[in-house]
């Protein structure tokens, strides 16, 4: 006795055996937060001016959005906020980047975070002293304190 499949019915048992396979897989369970650092002004880091936040990857198959920033005050990173915005993700040089103004001085904890729901999580964080106040100006920052 043969059987015989429709294409239809075949077609969606191999969708179906594709998605379950891609849901998961899901990013590589050796994907993580290499570093993350701060591109430095001129003036260092003050108040009111803007800088770009790098988080580095081991893997450019990170999903994008996976990765987000986290903005603690103190020596030891915890308590505080997400970095408002939607950070950028890079896959052909394996970054996210997202742009942060400081909002006080002293010692903040910048820290990346790559987390998947259910999954592998990892972070890496720096200490940035933010040492004065600024004033952007449209296309520069000048510190005034």
């Amino acid at each position: 006795m043969s059987r015989s499949y429709s294409r239809a019915a075949v077609g969606a048992a191999a969708f179906a055996a594709a998605t379950a396979t891609a849901v998961l897989a899901g990013p590589p369970a050796n994907a993580e937060v290499t570093g993350v650092s701060v591109d430095l002004g001129s003036e260092g880091i003050v108040t009111g001016c803007h800088y770009r936040v790098t988080a580095t990857l081991t893997d450019a198959a990170t999903p994008p959005g996976t990765v987000f920033f986290w903005l603690s005050g103190g020596v030891i990173p915890g308590n505080g906020e997400r970095l408002p915005g939607d950070p950028i993700h890079h896959p052909a040089n394996n970054t996210v980047t997202t742009t942060w103004t400081p909002t006080q001085t002293g010692p903040q904890n910048l820290t990346a975070i790559q987390s998947v729901p259910g999954q592998y999580t990892s972070t890496k964080f720096t200490t940035i002293n933010v040492d004065g106040t600024g004033l952007y100006t449209g296309s520069s920052c000048i510190k005034t304190g």
